[in-house]
């Protein structure tokens, strides 16, 4: 039964629901548990935009509540919402609304992120092997039901007429029953644990969607400035490279025609687009680089001048690779952190906000940005607003500044010290890394260091890894390329490029690190026999988060297919040829190295990943236990870093802070702290 509550009834007469006022209705909601919602509202844009009604549902009354919010006050089902368990699908934006009203629902279940959960690893939905996690995509899955959504579209000019109605209180239908097929899939997968843990912290999600951050606009515009100038520079001298040298004429341009008004100009002029990947292409290739590569998805050949598969090519023509990577650095600085963090800023709240992604990654992570607020576009007459990405911002002192607190407010920054690598010495129960942490100073650099150029750091007087930072700096400084391409399970190419060295060189970095870190070693090994046996990767045995190898079945197929007469038959007719064959087997095994990889490196990140939303969890619940929504504002989330907006008077907030994160981080990492460190200015400095 379908119920309607609205101070309007001379306007809604219907056989298809019954009116009923705001007291029947507490009454009814007051013996349902848990409770189905959704909203319907007139634009995806929370401080822009408003609701238009309210649904609740209940699977046990076989019965739906729809509140027309244009003439019942929503705050009257405040202690329903905050007291409830709710079920929602995509709960993270019916949140931000509800926020609007001081409404702060705790207890959530959200369908959306239980069903990402379960598909961790799988590809975007239109990609091939990609989900889709809408209502209508889930409900199918499970239930076999064609949920019809052919009227969402026509909300916002419709209003809340009949179809509306009935539509709204279909969205409140099934969500339980999809709840309880979740939780059966959940107990076959292992991952209750998880499934609470993202629950738990959508609520937190939504605030730190809804805070936003203040950006400075003129201080930003002077960066602008300042980029813009940084960039022309660049290009002059890209231009000067081409126009300096005989060689490259035919690249460079003398008018000899002059006009009436400046006359002739005889100095060269370089004619290359350098934001033309055709263009770079062309001369590139005539420098005698080799721009040729393999693209990943189809196996054919392509074209490309990419800064990794240009710089192993060292040698070549070194000065044009400096030139033309510093200029396209400042061309992405221009065009991605320029005019489009202005337009993004609310006119309401003066605040920038963007969209954060719970599960964002393969390992659990979040990201940031992607897609466009149509409704901010409107409201303030522009062509497109972007959600901007926070999370890839430069870390340059400049540009972080231009992200500040309110007046009499500070801004704190806390992150996690080394978070990645103690959590490897943890994960991989590495005796040296361990020591590192717990006995020495925690230089990790002057461990891979010590692994890696033992006899060049002995020759300079070091007897362990302790002295070296000070008696064999440069050999620290030298293995940081190493380090970060082995502690992502690179290969020896990979690192050959990273480090500026030979394959075989690289080969021996690895070996020397595999014999140093033999903790590591064993857990990579236990791992890509785990992933190649069973198709996923545990990434947290406490939560049970797992990140699925999405085509396995088709691989393993493949596998076994490769018997002793396909290999001799590959090897007579196929290898080095490049056709089809040779190709499906390349793939083969490159797909096979990356879930190695994932093996080895989604345990600590996605661990990671679950400590930072316990964190958070833990810090939305502090600041609403003790009065401090909307004073206490969580602004920008990276990775293993919390950035909140806090008044000045409440000193001890840094502290408190960084002791939540630190208790978040125990529950995961049991062998090690992982210390906490806040920064206080009146800007983002970290």
């Amino acid at each position: 039964m379908i119920y309607l509550v609205t101070a309007q009834q001379e306007l809604y007469k219907h056989d298809d629901y019954k009116i009923i006022n705001v007291e029947e209705s507490l009454i009814m909601l007051k013996e349902w548990s848990p409770i189905q919602l959704d909203t319907e509202t007139n634009g995806k844009d929370p401080h822009i935009n408003s609701l238009l009604c309210v649904q609740f549902g209940n699977k046990k009354a076989d019965s739906q509540i729809v509140v027309d919010c244009s003439t019942v006050d929503i705050l009257l089902y405040k202690e329903i919402l905050e007291s409830k368990y709710l079920i929602l699908q995509n709960a993270k934006f019916d949140l931000q609304f509800f926020y609007n009203y001081g409404i702060i629902p705790r207890k959530v279940y959200d369908t959306m992120i239980v069903e990402q959960l379960l598909y961790l690893g799988y590809p975007p939905y239109g990609k091939i092997g990609g989900i889709s996690f809408s209502l209508k995509a889930i409900a199918d899955r499970y239930l076999h039901i064609d949920i019809d959504k052919s009227v969402r579209g026509e909300i916002i000019w419709r209003g809340l007429d009949t179809d509306v109605i009935k539509y709204a209180a279909g969205d409140v239908t099934y969500l339980e029953d999809i709840a309880d097929a979740q939780y059966n899939e959940c107990v076959k997968k292992g991952c209750v644990k998880g499934a609470k843990l993202e629950c738990d912290t959508v609520p937190a999600m939504a605030y730190l969607e809804w805070c936003g951050i203040k950006l400075d606009e003129g201080r930003w515009k002077a960066k602008m400035a300042k980029d813009q100038e940084h960039l022309e520079e660049r290009k002059v001298l890209l231009d000067k490279f081409v126009t300096d040298n005989p060689l490259y004429s035919k690249y460079s341009h003398v008018d000899t025609q002059g006009d009436l008004f400046s006359g002739f100009d005889l100095t060269p002029k370089c004619i290359i687009n350098w934001d033309s990947s055709r263009q770079v292409i062309d001369f590139v290739k005539f420098l005698g680089f080799n721009t040729t590569v393999q693209d990943k998805k189809t196996g054919e050949d392509k074209d490309t001048v990419l800064e990794k598969e240009l710089k192993n090519q060292q040698g070549i023509n070194d000065e044009f690779l400096k030139l033309y990577f510093d200029y396209r650095e400042a061309s992405k600085v221009t065009s991605t952190y320029g005019q489009g963090h202005l337009d993004a800023i609310n006119p309401i709240t003066g605040r920038l906000h963007t969209t954060f992604k719970q599960l964002g990654a393969a390992t659990g992570r979040m990201s940031s940005g992607g897609g466009s607020n149509k409704d901010l576009a409107r409201y303030k007459y522009l062509k497109d607003v972007k959600y901007v990405n926070l999370q890839q911002l430069p870390s340059d002192v400049e540009t972080r500044a231009c992200f500040i607190s309110e007046p009499d407010n500070l801004f704190v920054s806390c992150d996690f010290s080394a978070e990645e690598s103690r959590l490897a010495a943890d994960i991989y129960n590495d005796e040296e890394m361990r020591k590192e942490f717990t006995e020495r100073t925690g230089d990790t650099h002057a461990m891979f260091a010590w692994a890696v150029f033992r006899k060049e750091c002995e020759e300079c007087g070091c007897k362990s890894a302790l002295e070296v930072k000070k008696k064999a700096h440069q050999w620290r400084n030298k293995v940081k390329s190493v380090e970060f391409a082995y502690l992502f399970n690179a290969a020896a190419p990979t690192i050959a490029k990273s480090a500026g060295c030979t394959v075989e060189k690289a080969q021996e970095y690895i070996d020397s690190l595999d014999k140093f870190f033999t903790g590591r070693t064993e857990f990579k090994k236990r791992g890509s026999s785990f992933v190649r046996k069973n198709g996923y990767v545990l990434v947290s045995p406490v939560t049970g988060h797992k990140v699925y190898w999405w085509d396995f079945e088709e691989w393993k197929k493949r596998q076994q297919s490769f018997d002793s007469k396909f290999w001799d038959e590959y090897k007579l007719y196929h290898k080095g040829t490049g056709d089809s064959i040779a190709k499906e087997v390349k793939m083969h095994f490159q797909a096979a190295s990356k879930y190695d990889r994932y093996a080895l490196n989604s345990p600590t990140q996605g661990t990671g990943a679950c400590i930072m939303k316990e964190s958070m969890t833990r810090l939305f619940n502090y600041i609403v236990d003790n009065n401090y929504f909307n004073k206490i504002k969580i602004c920008v989330v990276v990775h293993d870093e919390i950035n909140c907006e806090y008044p000045k008077e409440l000193t001890d907030f840094p502290n408190t802070l960084a002791n939540i994160m630190q208790e978040s981080a125990a529950r995961f990492c049991k062998s090690l702290p992982i210390p906490a460190v806040p920064e206080v200015d009146t800007c983002w400095r970290h």
